[in-house]
């Protein structure tokens, strides 16, 4: 993740926690494709991207995430809002003593599965809850990975394999 995006995330956080507000505004901006090209359009003048947030009724009432945006759309940054998206679910998960975790599998697990695999992720990591933002990837092979806190466990068929690999080739050259 973009270090400018944690940056902007923890600014934002510092003058709101209302992460439900903030999920609903900008999946409204980035939504409507139009707009959404128009506020990340270097083409745009930042006086025409701020008149333009102004006006949106979705930010009516939302003073703060207004001038957020509106922040970002001067400053060229709006591309960042994803991940400032992701940062500040990340902030709002410590809050709460919980993490997000990237599962890369190559299928879907199963419910017990993951109910087990997130009780020993809660116990390792001394945590309440974890989310689990799971992708698929066939080149895994078999098995998955975890990315949790700056921690990756691979798990998969591929990494076995490279490892392996890694290991005949540290044989050979002894």
């Amino acid at each position: 993740m973009n270090d400018l995006a944690r940056r902007y995330a923890q600014a934002l956080y510092g003058l709101t926690d209302d992460e439900k507000a903030l999920r609903r505004t900008a999946g409204a901006l980035m939504e409507d494709t139009t707009l959404w090209a128009a506020l990340r359009s270097p083409a745009v003048r930042a006086e025409e991207k701020e008149r333009i947030l102004a006006r949106l009724p979705d930010l009516e009432g939302c003073g703060t995430l207004l001038h957020f945006y509106q922040l970002l759309a001067v400053k060229g940054r709006m591309d960042l809002l994803p991940e400032i998206l992701d940062a500040f679910q990340d902030l709002a998960l410590a809050q709460r003593d919980c993490a997000r975790c990237v599962l890369t599998c190559v299928r879907p697990l199963e419910a017990a599965e993951l109910s087990k695999l997130r009780l020993a992720l809660c116990r390792l990591h001394h945590k309440r809850d974890i989310l689990f933002d799971v992708r698929m990837d066939p080149s895994l092979l078999g098995g998955f990975t975890l990315e949790l806190e700056g921690v990756t466990y691979d798990k998969s068929v591929r990494g076995a394999l490279a490892g392996l690999t890694r290991q005949l080739e540290e044989r050979r050259m002894a």
